[in-house]
């Protein structure tokens, strides 16, 4: 069964997401020659990976991980990585910014894979707990507005496929998925691609496993965030409608940034960076957070406008808000989360 798909695969078919998930279940369940499996992950990479490609995947891996439920109307912003910009953790400080607007925020991530530092780093060394059990991240987002989804906790399973992926040697489907996995189902959802062939594709794929509102974003320079030295490219969906459009950061009055402005390096700096900009200290670090706050806090409704979030998350800098949200998650997630 698994070779004829390969077949399929090879001569330019796209599977069903039902098809799809019976893929994942057998590679999964380890039931795949490794050659096979090479050859089939391979091609499509190669070929591109469509939306129901993309679900049937997701579904697949989610249905044999650990889920969570809540009441909340959740928000998660990530990005799949790969651009090789090394930046410091951009989307991991917008999360924070935008979870002191009272957005509600599942922050699914782990450490570092092709970057120096991820956000599952970057947090514990601000000092949160991150290998926090299913129950204590949900009483952290009830105390805080925020949680830490340390990745490998809710899916053990992609253990199996380790000596695979390292086996193959390329980038497959696997390395883009972490985003689409979040234990929660989202409502909400700002995603960064580095691969700008990944983009309308993962936005379609967004809707169809029912976010309300989501952003898919590519900048122009290559980075998985909202780009503060140019263009990005955004695809939005809302319900059943998507849009395409480009944001500019000149329309925002952000000052000219260049990348090297917005390196990182270690967790130790990077954590340093967000603290710093949490404090309120200007510069271009603060500048690219607060433009990718701002599109979080648009796509989950708290604001009309990238100019209005722009200034909501701003006051959230200036009055405090931001860094007593970094602070509460610091000791709730060390020190009370325990405590019912």
């Amino acid at each position: 069964m698994f070779r004829d798909y390969a077949k399929r695969i090879i001569s330019g078919e796209h599977l069903l997401s039902d098809d799809a998930y019976k893929v994942a279940e057998q590679l999964l369940n380890n039931d795949v020659d490794a050659v096979e499996a090479a050859v089939f992950l391979i091609a499509l990479r190669t070929r591109k990976e469509s939306e129901d490609e993309i679900i049937g995947f997701v579904n697949g891996l989610k249905d044999r991980s650990i889920k969570l439920e809540t009441d909340f109307e959740l928000l998660d912003t990530c990005g799949t990585g790969g651009d090789g910009l090394n930046t410091f953790n951009i989307s991991t400080a917008a999360a924070l910014v935008t979870a002191s607007c009272g957005v509600s925020v599942a922050k699914h991530g782990n450490r570092a894979i092709s970057s120096a530092c991820g956000s599952a780093d970057v947090l514990e060394a601000l000092g949160v707990k991150i290998d926090l059990t299913p129950d204590d991240s949900k009483r952290l987002l009830d105390k805080t507005g925020i949680t830490f989804l340390f990745a490998p906790y809710y899916h053990p399973l992609l253990k199996k496929l380790a000596p695979l992926r390292k086996h193959i040697g390329v980038p497959t489907i696997f390395n883009f998925l972490g985003p689409l996995l979040n234990p929660f189902q989202l409502t909400y959802q700002v995603l960064g691609v580095s691969d700008v062939n990944l983009q309308e594709t993962m936005a379609k794929a967004l809707q169809k496993l029912g976010r309300k509102r989501s952003m898919v974003i590519h900048a122009c320079n290559g980075m998985d965030e909202i780009s503060p030295t140019g263009l990005t490219r955004v695809y939005e969906c809302h319900g059943n409608k998507l849009k395409f459009y480009h944001i500019d950061p000149q329309k925002f009055k952000i000052n000219s940034i260049q990348l090297k402005d917005i390196k990182g390096t270690n967790a130790k700096q990077n954590a340093s960076i967000i603290y710093k900009l949490l404090s309120g200290e200007k510069g271009p670090c603060l500048d690219v957070v607060l433009l990718n706050a701002a599109a979080s806090l648009m796509i989950a409704n708290k604001a009309k406008s990238m100019t209005e979030a722009i200034l909501i998350a701003q006051e959230a800098i200036d009055s405090g808000k931001a860094l007593s949200t970094l602070r509460s998650v610091i000791s709730y997630s060390r020190d009370q989360v325990v405590i019912c």
